[in-house]
C-alpha cells in the first residue's frame, strides 16, 4: 500500500504549477542612467535605491525579483501570437455587440439617405445598423433581422416607431424573460430584461403604423453573462425613401416654377442703381406722325447698365400682339439686337440709346420709340 503524498508536498506543486517565476533583469552599465539607479516617476514609482554592482556587472544594477499569476496570452484565440481576424468575424462580434455611440440628428439623416440612394443603385447589397441621436443602434426595418443582446439585472429598450399604435410583443416565456410595453410621449417601447444568461429566443412586436399599415418586428434576443446593448431602434427605409423622392420633387417643381416666374435674375446690386430714364413715345408711318400706338406700348422700361427690360401689359398677346423690336444706333442707324421675349418682358441685350416696337406695315403701321436719356 502506497503512503500518501504529505499534504505540504501537494500544495507545494500546486503552487508552482500556477505561477511563473520571473528571473531577475540586469542593466547594463551603457544603459545605466545618471546616478546609478532609476529615478522612479513621481507620484507613481518611487526611486530605486542603489546598489552595489555584482561581480562581472560592474557599474550595472539589478531588477529585484518579482512573482506573479500565470497571464494568458495576448492573442485573441488564445494562442502566443495575435490572431487577424477575418471580417466575417468582425462582422459577427458587431452583431453580438453593436457599437454605442451619438450623432446629431442632421447627421442621422444624412447617413440615412446616403445609405438609402447607395442601395437604390445597387452600391449595397444590405442596410448597415447606425449610430442613433441617443446612443442606440438603429437597424433598418424590413431589410435586416436585428440582434439584441441582454444580461441579468440590466435593462435593454427597444425604440418602436413614433406614433404606432397597439404595440404588443409575443415569444418570450416570462419565466426566462421580463418584459414590459411602455409609452414614452408618442413613442411605443418595450424593456426587456433577461432573467438567466445563455437565453436565446425571437422576439415578434406587432402593431399598427400611424397611416394604419400594420407593421411587425422580428428581433433574436440573446442573454450573455455581463455584455449587453442598452438601446436599439429602427430607421425606414422605404419612409425615407419616399420622403426624399418627395422633397427631390418639391425642390424640382419650386425651381421650375421660380424658373417661370423669372424673366432674368439681376446682378446683385441696389434696386435704387436701375435706371428708369427711358421716354416712350408713339408714331405712325413716318416718325413725325402721330397715330394710335397705345396696343403695344409698353407700361415701363428700364436697364440695369446691361440689359435693358420692356414691360408690357400681361395680356399682351390677346390685346395687341408682341411688336418686333429694333434698335438705332449712336448714328441713327437701325440695327438688330439680341432680345427675348418672357413673361411679359421683353429683354434686350446692352442698353442701345434707342429701341423701336413694331407692328403692322405701311401707313396703318404702329410704331413706338423708346429713347434713353443720357446720365449726368
Amino acid at each position: 500500500m502506497r503512503s500518501p503524498i504529505p499534504a505540504a508536498v501537494a500544495m507545494a506543486c500546486l503552487t508552482l504549477s500556477a505561477v511563473a517565476w520571473a528571473g531577475p533583469v540586469v542593466t547594463p552599465a551603457g544603459d545605466t542612467p545618471a546616478g546609478g539607479a532609476p529615478n522612479g516617476i513621481p507620484g507613481q514609482v518611487p526611486p530605486m535605491p542603489s546598489q552595489t554592482p555584482s561581480a562581472g556587472t560592474a557599474g550595472a544594477y539589478t531588477v529585484p525579483s518579482v512573482r506573479q499569476p500565470t497571464v494568458q496570452p495576448a492573442g485573441t484565440d488564445g494562442g502566443n501570437f495575435a490572431k487577424k481576424e477575418s471580417s466575417a468575424e468582425i462582422w459577427d462580434k458587431a452583431i453580438q455587440a453593436p457599437p454605442e455611440g451619438k450623432i446629431s440628428t442632421r447627421s442621422k439623416i444624412a447617413a440615412e439617405r446616403a445609405l438609402m440612394q447607395a442601395y437604390e443603385a445597387g452600391r449595397l447589397q444590405s442596410l448597415p445598423p447606425i449610430a442613433g441621436t441617443n446612443g442606440e443602434v438603429l437597424y433598418a426595418y424590413g431589410q435586416s433581422l436585428p440582434t439584441l443582446v441582454t444580461a441579468p439585472l440590466h435593462t435593454s429598450i427597444i425604440v418602436l416607431r413614433d406614433g404606432m399604435r397597439g404595440a404588443k410583443a409575443v415569444g418570450l416565456s416570462p419565466g426566462y424573460w421580463q418584459i414590459e410595453a411602455l409609452m414614452a410621449g408618442r413613442q411605443p417601447e418595450v424593456a426587456i430584461t433577461p432573467r438567466f444568461a445563455g437565453l436565446h429566443a425571437n422576439l415578434v412586436v406587432t402593431g399598427t403604423s400611424p397611416s394604419g399599415k400594420p407593421m411587425n418586428y422580428v428581433i433574436e434576443v440573446t442573454s450573455d453573462a455581463n455584455r449587453y446593448t442598452p438601446m436599439i431602434g429602427f430607421y425606414y427605409p422605404d419612409a425615407i425613401v419616399r420622403s426624399w423622392k418627395e422633397d427631390a420633387a418639391t425642390q424640382a417643381a419650386f425651381a421650375h416654377k421660380v424658373s417661370r416666374e423669372t424673366v432674368a435674375v439681376l446682378p446683385s446690386i441696389n434696386p435704387a442703381d436701375l435706371d428708369f430714364r427711358w421716354k416712350i413715345r408713339c408714331a405712325g408711318g413716318g416718325w413725325f406722325s402721330h397715330s394710335d400706338c397705345g396696343s403695344i406700348t409698353p407700361e415701363r422700361v428700364f436697364d440695369d447698365g446691361k440689359q435693358t427690360f420692356i414691360q408690357f401689359r400681361p395680356d399682351q398677346g390677346d390685346r395687341g400682339g408682341i411688336p418686333s423690336i429694333l434698335a438705332e444706333n449712336a448714328a441713327g442707324q437701325n440695327a438688330i439686337v439680341n432680345a427675348a421675349f418672357r413673361d411679359g418682358y421683353y429683354i434686350v441685350d446692352g442698353v442701345p440709346p434707342r429701341i423701336l416696337l413694331l407692328a403692322g406695315k405701311g401707313g396703318s403701321g404702329k410704331v413706338v420709340k423708346l429713347l434713353h436719356e443720357p446720365g449726368d
